[in-house]
């Protein structure tokens, strides 16, 4: 199987600093000392940079804060089953490149290790919000997640939609009240 480029679509950042974290940890970060989004506008500052204490790690960029940022994945076979996993992750930053860098080539920022949990992107301020697994809602809405390999019929039984990566056996459904999420 070759490597596919597939959208993944679009994530705001009105405080002009994405993120990519492990969603794992991403709630332990001020147990830590500081927020995740003071240490992520430390390395945006600077053009961008890996943030890592305990276990904890994300990476943090500078971004345009006015508009959507695309964001795609390139794909590759999973050693495991073949199936397509995410091998890297693009996303348009929305500002102009400074005059003497290198446009050839992506700017590499870093490797994270992948959480079971999975991955975040998202606003470096939004995120200091979220409560992780053993936490309660913060808007009385549940986010609903789905995996394995009975992911098609479980989400369509429960009238979950969302974005899903070809022949991935995951998919997300839309937040719902919390009375009325399935467990």
């Amino acid at each position: 199987m070759r490597e596919i480029l597939v959208d993944l679509g679009t994530v705001d950042a009105p405080s002009g600093v994405v993120v990519l974290g492990m969603a794992g940890w991403i709630d332990h970060w001020p147990r830590l000392g500081q927020s995740l989004s003071e240490r992520a506008r430390a390395a945006a500052s600077s053009g961008g940079g890996h943030l890592r204490e305990w276990l904890c790690e994300a990476v943090a960029v500078p971004a345009a804060d006015d508009r959507p940022l695309r964001v795609r994945a390139s794909t590759s076979p999973s050693p495991f089953d073949e199936e397509p996993t995410v091998a890297t992750l693009e996303i348009d930053l929305g500002l102009p490149w400074p005059a003497t860098a290198d446009r050839s080539a992506p700017v590499r920022l870093g490797d994270l290790p992948v959480d079971r949990c999975g991955m975040v992107i998202g606003d470096a301020a939004g995120l200091d919000a979220w409560t992780g697994l053993t936490s309660g809602s913060t808007d009385g809405l549940a986010d609903v997640t789905y995996w394995g390999r009975y992911v098609a019929p479980s989400a369509s039984r429960r009238s979950g939609r969302g974005g899903r990566l070809p022949g991935a056996r995951h998919r997300m459904g839309p937040g719902r009240p919390l009375d009325q999420a399935p467990r």
